[in-house]
């Protein structure tokens, strides 16, 4: 035996030295290998070698004196000594065969039965075994250091079944189970319920070989996405299957969203650039396809560029700011945004609004700059074109009110230094609503379109045509060496605008007013030139249009005093410094008054009673008609009311009306309140409009009179004849009453257009079924004419001025108590024969009253024409003798009126002078009955009047 051969170390727990003794010689006589028997006698000295020596097999004796060999490898194995033991004892016992192998004894041998060779056999069968089971335990170990400590989950698994023999810790911490509740658990239970969930995409997601996904459900019921990887392995014969498992969820959603922002980075309309920015010149490493649509550039052509490449080979100015504040910002790594001129591949400018922000590492080191392009072309161009509409007008493209301001106040500054005169014209059109309501507002804005382009051909470069609004223009004219200088461009102007405009296959004419203000410069508010001018162009209108005038004093002393009044009229509606007057409408026939017309007055603390003429067309310019018409409307009901209380239930009450007022939503509901908030019935109420009314919203206007007629009011056509008079208008109105404007009455008795309107509106009238009231009845002269030709009611000064209302008592109740004015009849009845002398010359007059007095005749003589109409309205006349020679007219003229307005009259001409042309033509016009000459023969006079009376009677009847 050499020093290299194996020694086998045995040792020997007996407390026998025979049977020492005995298994040595066994040992030494049996064994193929060298051996080295140790030998303790005692259960202490064992376990204590056991625990201090290396040995290959521990021989122990059943009996150890008082000690028990069981008890023995027992405590050994508590102590973990891991020695294979064979058990010896004198006889063989099967029970304690069974409980010693069942203490991890190798093996039971039978002193005394044993030989070398069993023995030997045995040991080798013991250190096999021993082997086998470190060997054992070591595989064990192994796997759980590879499973079971695993931090990957892994499960074991039936193949058929799918049931889980084992999971490990890292399996259990994911699915949130406890080791004792493995028992029972299948591959099913970690699968998740819902099956209608759509199917799983491992995109974006790298698979390990093998893998898929699945969805799986921890114990407390939240899904997860997990990847499996299934091996299949057999331990212990048994097949199962190994499944590796990675919790794939959080990665999935990150892959989700990464794919969802590459995504939006693609379809993104902003351009998107990634750049190196750990390289040098920062190149381009990515762009979306928005940067390829903006730019023209393709990625490839963008990759490893500089952004700079974008901004073209000459050197922007606009672009220095912001390349700026660029390079700032990416030397402080900070965000930074920047608006630059770009350039497309083809060379086409574009505005790039550009956003840039560094991108950090988990150093804090910047990596990469993300660049943001949006094309704000559209934007810039629309902010041009907004500056441009914030300064001009968007129809005409003039400067606008804003623009000329600005002009205005430099003109004024150099006007200063220079010691130059400007002149401001304000050019309104004359008529233009009208044709653009008429025409169309497209021919309209065509028309304004084209009076902007003739205006400003006629300006010098420095001047301004500007467009303040509707139809009206300005021009300045700075640097003017006089202010006369002006003329020449106003008249050009107002000449210009009046040549025809063909549009359309329209040929429209136009004309223009306007007014010129002048300064050196020394004005205060330059914009006051503009009012100025504005002032004189009104005036210009006043005139008749198509002219011009020149701004003075007096316009904007008149201009302050319409503003003052304005302030102050407000403050009298507020206060309730106004009051209502009444005036009487009396019937023709009975002279009873049977209406009352309500006036307001206004009278003023300081300025005195101020016209109805001054306040009322002020207040429809500025609305304050509204609120002024509101409260006449409900005072009169009011005191209408209270009239009829007094027994006067017979009277009703006229109230006018504005057209703004027609037009303004809720005018119904005002007239209603004011009917029911005094108790005054609806009958009792009458509304008088203008013809003019229904120029404007004509359908809302009617249909608003047709309501208030439903409620029992009635309407009446107010100065009618003076407005816009239209059959088809008084066919549309509800009107009860027609009221013959003053202006036609004024003249009535001696004008025989007048007359003959009178006569006609009031034949019309009563065709229609309406009432006539005449206006400003001034005489009884006219009172008697209009009686004469039926007209229906009477209002003027012939019978009562407007009143208080305490006075409208007074007056009223006179007339019940026998003062009426009751209408006036002539002397004479339809058999009386009336004469009508008419000679500048008093000594004729006498001479033919004389001659004629003795015939019985009624004889009315004057030396006025004027007077001769009166006579005439108030009297039924039957024979007129007129002289021919007379200061106002000639005796033919005065007759041929007559003829118009008494055209029952029988008429003679009595001249000392021969006008053969005309007497010969009233003849033919059936002017005159007969020519009489001076001197005359009585006798023969007599009988050419005896003869007129006889043709006026046959005439008659």
């Amino acid at each position: 035996m050499t020093e290299n051969d194996p020694l086998l170390r045995i040792l020997l727990i007996e407390d026998d030295e025979d049977d020492y003794l005995i298994t040595l010689d066994l040992l030494q006589d049996s064994s193929p290998v060298s051996t080295r028997l140790d030998w303790v006698d005692s259960y202490r000295e064992g376990i204590a070698a056991l625990e201090t020596g290396d040995y290959a097999v521990a021989l122990v004796d059943l009996r150890l004196g008082p000690d028990s060999g069981i008890e023995l490898i027992q405590q050994a194995r508590e102590r973990n000594i891991t020695t294979p033991f064979i058990l010896l004892t004198g006889q063989g016992d099967d029970e304690l065969d069974v409980r010693a192998v069942e203490l991890g004894a190798a093996d039971y041998l039978v002193k005394g039965t044993v030989d070398g060779h069993t023995l030997i056999r045995s040991i080798r069968y013991a250190i096999d075994r021993a082997m086998a089971t470190e060997s054992l335990a070591t595989s064990e170990s192994h796997y759980r250091l590879l499973f079971e400590n695993n931090p990957a989950p892994m499960c074991l698994m039936e193949p058929d079944s799918q049931a889980l023999v084992s999971m490990n810790e890292a399996a259990r911490v994911l699915y949130g189970y406890s080791n004792e509740e493995i028992t029972g658990l299948t591959l099913n239970r970690l699968r998740a319920a819902d099956h209608t969930l759509p199917r799983l995409s491992s995109e974006g997601i790298l698979l390990r070989e093998g893998g898929i996904l699945k969805r799986h459900q921890r114990r407390d019921g939240r899904e997860m996405v997990v990847e499996v990887v299934s091996t299949s392995m057999t331990i212990n014969h048994r097949p199962l299957k190994v499944l590796m498992i990675t919790d794939v969820t959080s990665q999935l959603d990150n892959s989700r969203q990464l794919r969802l922002f590459k995504r939006s980075i693609e379809s993104s309309s902003n351009g998107i650039i990634i750049t190196d920015a750990r390289q040098d010149d920062l190149p381009i490493i990515y762009v979306n396809r928005a940067f390829e649509k903006i730019t023209g550039y393709s990625a490839d052509e963008a990759f490893g560029k500089n952004c700079r490449f974008l901004q073209g080979s000459d050197f922007d100015l606009s672009n220095e700011q912001g390349l700026g504040e660029i390079r700032r910002g990416l030397k402080k790594g900070a965000d930074v945004s920047a608006v630059l001129r770009n350039y497309r591949k083809d060379g086409a400018p574009f505005w790039n609004d550009l956003y840039i922000s560094p991108m950090f590492d988990d150093d804090g080191e910047i990596t990469h700059f993300i660049g943001v392009q949006n094309d704000i072309s559209e934007r810039k161009s629309a902010e041009h074109e907004l500056a441009f509409n914030i300064s001009h007008d968007v129809l005409t493209g003039l400067p606008n009110r804003s623009l000329l301001e600005d002009r205005l106040s430099q003109a004024c500054q150099l006007s200063r230094r220079y010691g130059r005169t400007i002149a401001l014209l304000f050019v309104d059109l004359d008529g233009f609503k009208l044709i653009n309501d008429s025409l169309g507002h497209r021919l309209g804005d065509q028309l304004l379109i084209e009076v902007g382009r003739r205006l400003n051909a006629l300006v010098r470069s420095g001047d301004t045509v500007a467009r303040i609004s509707g139809d009206e223009f300005i021009i300045l004219l700075p640097d003017l060496a006089q202010a006369e200088d002006a003329v020449i461009v106003v008249e050009s102007a107002i000449h210009e605008i009046a040549s025809p405009y063909h549009l359309d296959g329209e040929t429209v004419h136009l004309t223009a007013s306007a007014g010129i203000s002048t300064t050196d410069g020394s004005i205060e508010k330059p914009m006051a030139l503009l009012q100025q001018a504005d002032l004189a162009m009104y005036r210009a209108k006043q005139q008749g249009r198509n002219t011009y005038q020149w701004f003075s004093q007096e316009f904007n002393e008149e201009a302050s005093f319409r503003v003052a009044l304005r302030n102050e009229l407000q403050d009298a509606i507020d206060q309730e410094q106004l009051s209502v007057y009444y005036q009487p409408l009396v019937d023709a026939r009975s002279g009873q008054t049977r209406n009352v017309e309500a006036l307001v007055r206004w009278q003023h603390p300081v300025r005195g009673l101020i016209s109805p003429g001054d306040f009322v067309p002020l207040a429809e310019e500025t609305g304050q008609i509204i609120a002024l018409g509101e409260w006449v409307l409900r005072k009169a009901c009011r005191d209408m009311v209270h009239l009829h209380s007094r027994g006067f239930r017979h009277c009703s009450i006229s109230v006018n009306v504005s057209p703004i007022q027609l037009r303004k939503e809720g005018f119904i509901q005002t007239v209603t309140n004011a009917l029911r908030a005094s108790g005054l019935p609806p009958e009792s109420l009458e509304l008088e409009v203008v013809e003019s009314a229904i120029l404007l919203d004509t359908d809302l206007v009617i249909n608003t009179l047709h309501t208030i007629r439903e409620l029992g009011v009635h309407i009446a056509i107010d100065d009618f004849g003076t407005g816009f008079s239209s059959l088809s208008y008084i066919k549309l109105l509800p009107a009860n009453k027609i009221k013959i404007d003053r202006s036609f009455i004024r003249d009535v008795i001696e004008n025989r257009s007048d007359a003959a309107i009178t006569q006609g509106v009031i034949s019309m009238a009563h065709h229609l079924g309406l009432e006539v009231v005449a206006e400003g009845v001034e005489t009884e002269a006219h009172a008697a004419y209009l009686r004469k030709n039926h007209c229906d009611l009477l209002q003027g000064f012939a019978f009562a001025r407007p009143m208080p209302f305490d006075d409208l008592l007074m007056f009223l109740n006179n007339q019940v108590s026998g003062n009426r004015l009751a209408p006036r009849t002539d002397a004479n009845s339809d058999q009386d024969r009336t004469l009508l002398l008419l000679d500048d010359e008093e000594n004729i007059l006498r001479a033919l009253t004389r001659v004629l007095r003795r015939d019985g005749y009624r004889i009315l003589t004057t030396t006025s024409v004027k007077e001769a109409f009166s006579l005439l309205a108030a009297h039924q006349v039957q024979v007129i003798v007129s002289d021919q020679r007379m200061p106002e007219m000639s005796g033919t003229d005065f007759l041929s009126e007559v003829k118009a307005i008494h055209p029952e009259t029988v008429r003679i001409v009595l001249s000392g002078y021969t006008d053969l042309k005309s007497v010969t033509d009233a003849i033919n016009e059936g002017a005159i009955y007969r020519f009489l000459t001076k001197p005359w023969d009585d006798q023969q006079i007599r009988e050419h009047i005896q003869q007129a009376f006889l043709y006026y009677r046959a005439t008659v009847s």
